[in-house]
């Protein structure tokens, strides 16, 4: 990481790791607006992340002895310190300055990962000021000998990225690649297909040697059978991230994918509404039940809660 990120950078960094084990609503609010305030709170924050990863490493690999059993006796009252305990004192000392040698000679991984749980999003800050949003069940990667460069490896993400024609943005998905020509663009992944619209600028999006420009309000769909480009309103292309779902005659197969990711909950449809289409706004903020709630109010159904997740009924 770069020498700049303070030692009191690192602090706050640290306890925010620890305050999430734990947190509730507010507290990721917070710690999100805390990593938009400037690109160095997610760079330290993802230090944190990476030493953590690293002890886990090296506890993993120590060979700890089995405690030995001791006749109990009683503490003496001066509060002298019994041997046994020193033993294990001085164990725990040796393992943090391994851990800390490890830190020194072992070369961190230049990749490394972002990701969020099911109904969880992130924003995170780019050194250049441009920002990657992850929604929900998202897996990311990023590369610290490469800023200009992304892996989306499942999920959905939108890109603001700032353009340099020197150097373009890539996003790799699978095999295939997205360049940045300026541009705001969301995409998603599944695992038979990949969804890519543009709000702003413009993307080349390539397959092999085969390559389309998409502009904005352009959406391609790209899956076994090739790839498509259709139309969208520019509004609706990545509004998640904003906390709504804009929609203009969006079949609900793609609306119920869309609440999944926002409520953490799997949602299906019932056989009749399989063909039907959608056009309207849904927020998104709230808790799951808030989210479904509002969602089949809007669209005039009802839903059938199992264990095994929600079906959206007429």
């Amino acid at each position: 990481m770069p020498d700049r990120i303070s030692e009191k950078l690192r602090e706050t960094a640290t306890a925010w790791h620890l305050r999430l084990e734990t947190a509730a609503e507010e507290d990721w609010i917070a710690f999100t607006d805390w990593l938009e305030a400037d690109p160095a709170h997610n760079l330290a924050y993802e230090e944190v992340l990476a030493q953590e990863d690293e002890m886990d490493v090296v506890l993993g690999a120590a060979d700890f002895p089995e405690p030995r059993a001791e006749e109990p006796r009683e503490e003496p009252a001066t509060g002298e310190v019994r041997p046994g305990r020193w033993k294990w004192g001085a164990l725990a000392a040796s393992v943090v300055a391994a851990a800390a040698l490890t830190f020194q000679l072992v070369p961190r991984e230049a990749s490394y990962a972002i990701e969020t749980a099911a109904g969880e999003t992130r924003t995170v800050a780019l050194e250049d000021g441009g920002q990657i949003a992850l929604n929900g069940s998202t897996r990311l990667l990023l590369d610290r000998n490469d800023p200009r460069s992304a892996e989306l490896v499942s999920g959905e993400a939108r890109f603001a990225i700032v353009h340099d024609a020197s150097d373009p943005f890539v996003v790799t998905v699978g095999e295939d690649r997205l360049v940045d020509v300026g541009t705001v663009f969301n995409v998603t992944r599944d695992k038979e297909w990949l969804r890519v619209g543009v709000s702003e600028g413009a993307v080349r999006y390539e397959a092999g040697s085969n390559g389309i420009v998409l502009k904005p309000g352009d959406v391609l769909i790209a899956d076994g059978s090739g790839a498509r480009v259709s139309d969208r309103s520019m509004a609706s292309i990545g509004s998640w991230a904003d906390g709504a779902l804009v929609y203009d005659g969006t079949p609900l197969t793609e609306v119920a994918a869309d609440l999944s990711r926002a409520t953490g909950v799997p949602i299906a449809l019932s056989a009749d509404l399989q063909d039907r289409r959608f056009s309207g706004v849904i927020q998104t903020t709230g808790d799951a039940n808030a989210i479904a709630t509002r969602a089949a109010d809007i669209l005039g159904v009802s839903i059938d809660k199992t264990q095994e997740g929600w079906t959206l009924e007429r």
